[in-house]
């Protein structure tokens, strides 16, 4: 294997059986990081894995009192539950290898299905709010009987798009679930929705008593994040735009 090549390191021992694997990211909207940090920190999830890769910025993420890595796995105590998560952007050169890696690592540990959450930007918050999923049809069938709309046709991109892109033809279930959420201001709403839909469709048990001020403190940690990060790139292209100009 090469240096440059995407790397799954496992920092802890687990024994996985068949989890349900949960994936959030930071794409056009922040829901999918807000929900699996909300996950994360309500049904007591522990690190047991980081991917590595030159497309994933070499950032150390300091939050909530712990230095982490950016792109994360985490694994329940009975290795039924997996959340992946990333706070910053991964770089599109990067997408199909890095989801080529975590697709051959996932069947490794046989997961029941993969889900996706997304965002669809919205201005303000939003009176009526619906999840919509994207699956196949099988999925489609189970998730309409709680009052899931299909999505009809969308998009799904970054890299939960490439990872369920690479799933297309093997025989691990994947899903995208997805709904409207502010890009103005913190929405516990949407991430409500999400687990709510989760709990039904999965039998989780992820509570929601404290979602409205949990969402609302990781909003701002996120945001803080992406605003420090948005400023390192754009000082990076600054300065490679000024030794351009000065030799």
């Amino acid at each position: 294997m090469d240096r440059y090549d995407p790397q799954i390191v496992e920092i802890d021992k687990f024994v996985p059986k068949n989890p349900l694997v949960i994936l959030g990211f930071v794409e056009s909207t922040t829901l999918g990081l807000l929900t699996s940090s909300y996950i994360i920190e309500q049904i007591d999830l522990h690190q047991v894995a980081q991917i590595k890769s030159v497309h994933i910025p070499p950032v150390t993420v300091f939050v909530g009192g712990k230095m982490r890595t950016p792109f994360r796995i985490y694994v329940n105590k009975d290795g039924t539950i997996m959340v992946i998560t990333c706070e910053v952007p991964v770089d599109d050169e990067g997408l199909y290898e890095i989801s080529s890696v975590m697709v051959k690592w996932l069947e490794g540990i046989n997961p029941s299905q993969i889900i996706v959450i997304d965002g669809i930007p919205s201005k303000g918050l939003v009176d009526k709010r619906t999840v919509y999923a994207a699956a196949e049809s099988v999925n489609l069938k189970k998730l309409s009987d709680m009052g899931v709309e299909s999505a009809g046709s969308a998009i799904i991109s970054g890299i939960g798009g490439a990872l369920i892109n690479e799933l297309i033809g093997k025989k691990i279930n994947s899903l995208s679930l997805m709904t409207e959420t502010s890009i103005d201001m913190p929405d516990p709403g949407a991430v409500l929705s999400i687990v709510e839909v989760l709990n039904k469709a999965f039998n989780l048990k992820i509570g929601t008593d404290i979602l409205e001020e949990s969402v609302k403190k990781l909003h701002e940690q996120t945001s803080d994040i992406i605003s420090k990060f948005n400023q390192i790139q754009k000082d990076k292209a600054q300065k490679l735009s000024e030794q351009s100009i000065y030799g």
